[in-house]
């Protein structure tokens, strides 16, 4: 994600520093900092969790240092050298259906995998700090990359298919935008109206990229439970962006059709990484 926006950015005239820092190094990182006097630090990083969150069971030093120390470390250091810092986080802190859209002060109700657990940590962290802390959820978009919603459920031949808020890579990026402009703090929930569930985004998938796709969707229980797929279990919820919304941050549902068109996208991306 860090990479694309740095793409958006630089085409809306913005002058973007994206040298690569640890982000367990605050001394370097403050260094860096101080010495580029950036107005907004936007703290993408995180542990490459491959191929999904289970690798947080297995690295949980790593997790800890990234996730964790990491992210209070890039916070710190803007603050320090004067600038406006926004920390992305997530919204997998959290377990419910459809009749409940959990808000910003929702206390969190999800422990059931290490990554989750470490992501209430973080929030907690930077609580009393005056930071921005952006929680998306599940995101989507029309580029394919390894952490794409829609790459990540086509690699699996097994699926759970439960209604879940969406964010929207593409339209995260003007949000993002206007929100080093606002300079708001606290939490911030960033996703787009409605949900979606992962057998609706498939079957786009077979209407436009391929056919032959086959998936088998099986319950929560046979992913996560005793016997299952998963090691962790996987957080499923609805995110409220009723405060995004009183900021001026309307993010489109993403129906059928606004699927269509990002699948028609995504296929193109496909199409060129087979070039290459």
């Amino acid at each position: 994600m860090g990479g694309e926006i740095v793409k958006y950015l630089k085409s809306r005239g913005h002058q973007v520093f994206s040298d690569k820092i640890d982000v367990s190094n605050f001394s370097a990182l403050l260094a860096k900092l101080n010495e580029t006097k950036p107005e907004v630090v936007v703290n993408f990083t995180g542990v490459r969790a491959y191929p999904n969150i289970d690798w947080c069971e297995n690295n949980k030093e790593e997790t800890v240092k990234i996730n964790v120390g990491g992210a209070i470390n890039a916070t710190l250091a803007a603050i320090k050298a004067g600038a406006y810092p926004i920390q992305i986080s997530s919204g997998c802190i959290y377990s419910g259906g459809t009749d409940v859209e959990f808000t910003e002060e929702s206390e969190p109700n999800f422990f059931g995998s290490f990554y989750s657990r470490m992501r209430i940590i973080m929030q907690n962290a930077l609580k009393e700090i005056p930071v921005l802390q952006v929680r998306i959820r599940m995101p989507i978009a029309t580029f394919s990359h390894p952490r794409n919603l829609i790459n990540k459920i086509i690699s699996y031949p097994k699926i759970i298919s439960i209604p879940n808020s969406i964010t929207f890579l593409e339209d995260l990026w003007p949000a993002l935008e206007k929100l080093a402009v606002l300079k708001p703090t606290g939490i911030l929930n960033l996703t787009n109206d409605g949900y979606l569930n992962h057998a609706q985004i498939l079957e786009v998938y077979k209407k436009i990229v391929d056919p032959n796709h086959k998936y088998t969707i099986i319950s929560l229980d046979e992913l996560q439970g005793v016997g299952g797929i998963t090691k962790a279990k996987r957080s499923n919820c609805l995110l409220s962006n009723a405060k995004a919304k009183s900021l001026g941050l309307n993010l489109p549902a993403i129906d059928n059709k606004k699927l269509e068109e990002i699948m028609v996208a995504f296929k193109k991306s496909l199409l060129n990484e087979a070039i290459k």
